[in-house]
């Protein structure tokens, strides 16, 4: 009875097996050959049978010694492009933006620091710039969002870091049943530089099945809409920090 796939045996063979014969076999000829010289006196010179065995044994040996060289540069090649692919998934991450570019309803500013996540970037050399999957933002000076002036910006849960002091409105909060109304709440509240302006995003249909497993849209057809938050309220919350840049 087979237990395994044949792939999966042919797999093991040519993977472990062969390389550990081959290791067995180099112990073998080199250790009797030392044991040869160190007692040649003793021993008599081998017959050419036995010098034909020999060295059909050794060609097999040395075969299988170059097999188990070149697994060993696959293996090193491919851990070094496995840690060059994370390496670039990794300055697409977190990293600073080198020009203008429009996300959605918002143009984000060159300078601006990006902390983004994208499963579709697979560590690809070179990819065009982009802010798929982002997630926050520290600009290198006040920009509009929302209506508000921000210096940071948490995409995740549409929070703003404010850039002043500043007057916001209309302000919104859950009813009983869990809706989002302004009845019996001030038109705008004052609130201070450095503070969190918390806001509810929204949710923006889109068709399900005909993105599956594509990435989202990017650049101008981003489905970043922040006309549409509705402000909840300005809080003394942690400031809004980003991953450091790594320096690749």
């Amino acid at each position: 009875m087979i237990f395994a796939p044949i792939p999966s045996l042919l797999g093991l063979l040519i993977l472990f097996v062969l390389p550990l014969v081959g290791i067995v076999s180099t112990f073998l000829l080199v250790g009797g050959a030392l044991v040869r010289w160190a007692g040649r006196r003793r021993y008599r010179p081998l017959s050419r049978k036995a010098l034909a065995w020999l060295w059909a044994f050794a060609s097999v040996a040395l075969l299988l010694d170059v097999w188990i060289g070149f697994l060993t540069y696959g293996l090193v090649e491919t851990s070094r492009a496995v840690d060059q692919a994370a390496r670039n998934r990794a300055a697409r991450q977190d990293f600073m933006l080198p020009r203008d570019f429009q996300y959605g309803e918002l143009v984000i500013p060159a300078g601006s620091q990006i902390h983004r996540y994208d499963p579709f970037d697979n560590g690809e050399q070179h990819l065009p710039l982009a802010l798929r999957g982002l997630s926050a933002v520290y600009f290198p000076k006040p920009v509009q969002v929302a209506g508000v002036s921000a210096i940071a910006m948490d995409v995740d849960s549409a929070r703003l870091q404010l850039a002043a002091d500043q007057t916001i409105g209309p302000l919104f909060a859950y009813n009983k049943k869990g809706e989002l109304v302004r009845d019996g709440q001030p038109a705008s509240v004052a609130c201070k530089q450095g503070q969190i302006a918390n806001f509810d995003a929204p949710l923006i249909a889109y068709d399900v099945v005909a993105e599956f497993a594509k990435p989202e849209p990017d650049g101008p057809a981003a489905r970043f809409k922040p006309s549409q938050w509705q402000f909840l309220g300005c809080t003394d919350d942690r400031p809004i920090n980003l991953p450091q840049v790594a320096d690749f």
